[in-house]
Formats: structure tokens, sequence, C-alpha cells
């Protein structure tokens, strides 16, 4: 079984593969394809639990996240957070914003890779009246 720290090298460097590839006709064609040049996760505590962590400054809690560094040496992650927009109550789509916190990864016990498809989603509410 692979080591945490390099599944999450992987999805980052996955991450980063969908950003910067360039084609010589058609640009920034994989990040075109795959509609966000972010891959969402949620992180599993020794608990088994989710990760939770509180952007204070806009008032929100999340448990989803973008890998934005690792340093498996030191066995830090940093990851910014994805703030959930529920719809009754379910999950509709993830917003970047730009808060970031750093994390030992001998906290975490897993990770969970969710689509892609939640950070492209149009999401239209119409007045119920």
């Amino acid at each position: 079984m692979a080591h945490l720290s390099e599944v999450l090298e992987e999805i980052h460097y996955f991450q980063q593969l969908i950003a910067q590839s360039r084609t010589k006709h058609f640009d920034y064609l994989l990040l075109k394809i795959v509609g966000t040049d972010t891959i969402p996760v949620v992180l599993l505590t020794k608990q088994g639990t989710p990760l939770r962590m509180t952007d204070y400054d806009t008032a929100f809690t999340t448990c989803y996240f973008r890998i934005e560094k690792i340093a498996s040496k030191r066995g830090l992650l940093t990851v910014s957070f994805l703030r959930p927009v529920m719809i009754e109550g379910e999950l509709a789509t993830l917003e970047k914003v730009n808060k970031r916190a750093t994390i030992h990864i001998d906290t975490l016990s897993g990770v969970q890779l969710l689509s892609t498809s939640l950070l492209s989603a149009n999401v239209f509410i119409e007045s119920k009246w």
C-alpha cells in the first residue's frame, strides 16, 4: 500500500499537469476538457472522519481542499480551502478561496478524491415567487 504522502504528491502532480499542459494546436486542451485546474479532496483524520477547518475571516467551515504544496521530507501539506455551496442540503458546487493552511501529514489517515465537475458547475437559483 502506498504511503499517504506519495498519494498526495501524485494528486498534486496531476493537478499541475492539468494546469500546465499546453499543446501545439489546442493551447491548454487538458484544462479545457477537465474544466478546472483543481482536483478537490477530502482529507481523513486518524479517526477516519473528514478533516474540517474554519476560515474565521469569512466565517465558513469546510472539509473540501485543494493541494497546493507538499514538503514530504518535513511531513507538511499545504492546502487551500474550497467553500461548499449547498442547495437544499446537497453539495452543489465548490468555490476556490484564498485561505490556506499547513497540516502535518502524519495527522491524516487518507484522502478521498471528488469530482472536478464540482468546481465548474454553473448554479442558477430561481425565485419561488
